[in-house]
């Protein structure tokens, strides 16, 4: 008589995949904040802000990208920045996670499927354990944003005054969470790039955050040892892979921008050390920038270019493709040209999956990037080097620019919020891309999943599956 209650397919469709529920979370919180933004209290001049231009920021604030068409500290008032900071937190910390401790807070129970949600937001396999990372990883960052944003009150005091008290902790939030938007003056860090204490304060909220908080755990938790060797493997590669990716920016930088009398060509010589180590580290998705970017020589943009495509670590605020994809691609290649059976890295073996994955990574993000830069030259009068340098800043979720994000056409901009929103996750499965493209990559999968089983499955039984290295 009473018949079983079959979940709608739209339902179904959700519990396919959690990454569906979250991006649907997601678009929910931009389209409240693009509703927010765009009311008259949230601008200084009491007027009402466009759909494309409120809703620019609202996805560039939640995807933390700090790409913006408008002055974040002329254009929006007191209320628009608060908008703007909580969007960022959710963006950097997760919705699921901030929903999460707030339930824990109120004594509610975290159900199976809450936890699942929060297994995927956070990027942790498994559920064992999950709270405990959670808390963690909340007091975590709210404890590194809270040091930031004393730092950045003392140190802003002297050229904003009293609204330094309340700038300081947003523009940490900010910094922390890799999102780029700058909360007083865009020409005020020009000001400030010799300043010591505002460049070591601001690298080390980037590289905190963008290092990701399951190897600053690992890393914590052998704190007394301080030994190399008894670090994950994937803590291992993000020390070596940031390491190298910070000196060979440095070295560029310095080289090449050295007589640039547009931008480094008059500072101090130790102010161009500073400089250039500053502009090495914040294409790696943070987005404030010492310098006109817009001045810069073709060489230094184009490695900033790779510099952000290749983006922060795992399970970090930062975007882009990720340093060990990066190193698994790199890793593979060697083995391939060296004729080895195996891809090996301290002395631990890859597995075929994994490196599979890593080049389906790169492959889909290169394509992403190239059609949305293809739209962008067939739709703007600018440098094609300018609009790759945009579109790329926007799918790393950098913020850097050469000035022409508010130039942009209208649809350029929407062009731009797709890929802002499309890499919102990292491609971890490279499912939100493929439905965002149209496609269908669920039904391609389901067709040649058996295939790829099987040939996977030969070649672990000749040679032995790999160890696991999180992409």
């Amino acid at each position: 008589m009473w018949q079983k209650h079959k979940p709608h397919h739209m339902q179904r469709y959700m519990q396919q995949n959690p990454y569906r529920l979250l991006a649907l979370s997601f678009l929910a919180v931009m389209t409240v904040g693009t509703l927010l933004l765009m009311l008259p209290i949230a601008s200084t001049q009491g007027q009402g802000t466009t759909l494309v231009d409120a809703a620019f920021t609202a996805v560039s604030c939640v995807s933390v990208t700090g790409l913006t068409t408008v002055d974040t500290y002329y254009h929006w008032s007191l209320f628009g920045k608060i908008v703007m900071v909580i969007l960022i937190q959710l963006g950097g910390l997760g919705i699921v996670c901030f929903t999460t401790i707030i339930a824990v807070l109120l004594g509610k129970r975290v159900g199976l499927k809450n936890r699942l949600l929060l297994s995927e937001d956070v990027g942790q396999d498994g559920m064992a354990g999950l709270l405990h990372v959670t808390k963690k990883l909340t007091i975590y960052t709210l404890a590194i944003e809270c040091i930031g944003g004393i730092l950045y009150a003392i140190q802003l005091h002297p050229y904003i005054g009293d609204d330094s008290l309340y700038i300081g902790f947003m523009q940490a939030i900010s910094t922390f969470c890799n999102a780029g938007f700058i909360f007083f003056d865009n020409n005020l860090p020009y000001k400030m790039v010799g300043d010591v204490l505002f460049n070591i304060n601001t690298i080390a909220l980037i590289i905190i955050g963008g290092f990701g908080y399951l190897a600053a755990f690992d890393i914590w938790s052998h704190r007394k040892v301080r030994r190399f060797v008894d670090l994950k493997l994937h803590t291992k590669i993000m020390l070596v892979g940031t390491t190298i990716l910070i000196l060979l920016g440095t070295i560029i930088f310095l080289g090449v921008e050295w007589s640039n009398p547009k931008t480094f060509g008059s500072l101090p010589i130790w102010n161009k050390i500073m400089a250039s180590l500053f502009q090495a580290i914040t294409p790696r998705t943070a987005g404030i920038a010492t310098v006109d970017y817009n001045a810069l020589h073709p060489i230094t943009l184009f490695v900033t270019i790779i510099l952000m495509f290749i983006g922060a670590g795992p399970n970090s605020t930062g975007g882009g493709v990720k340093i060990s994809t990066v190193a698994v691609t790199i890793l593979a290649s060697r083995t391939l040209f060296n004729n080895r059976p195996d891809t090996e890295i301290f002395e631990r073996r890859i597995s075929l999956v994994t490196v599979l994955k890593a080049n389906g990574i790169i492959f889909l993000s290169l394509l992403l990037i190239l059609i949305a830069t293809c739209y962008l030259a067939w739709d703007e009068p600018y440098d094609f080097i300018r609009l790759l340098f945009e579109v790329t800043s926007a799918f790393g979720t950098v913020g850097l620019t050469t000035g022409i994000t508010s130039d942009l056409s209208e649809s350029s901009k929407w062009v731009l919020m797709l890929v802002m929103f499309t890499v919102l996750y990292g491609f971890d499965l490279g499912d939100l891309l493929f439905a965002i493209l149209g496609m269908f990559s669920m039904k391609v999968a389901a067709y040649i999943q058996p295939f790829t089983d099987k040939l996977i499955n030969k070649i672990k039984k000749g040679r032995g599956e790999g160890g696991k290295l999180l992409c």
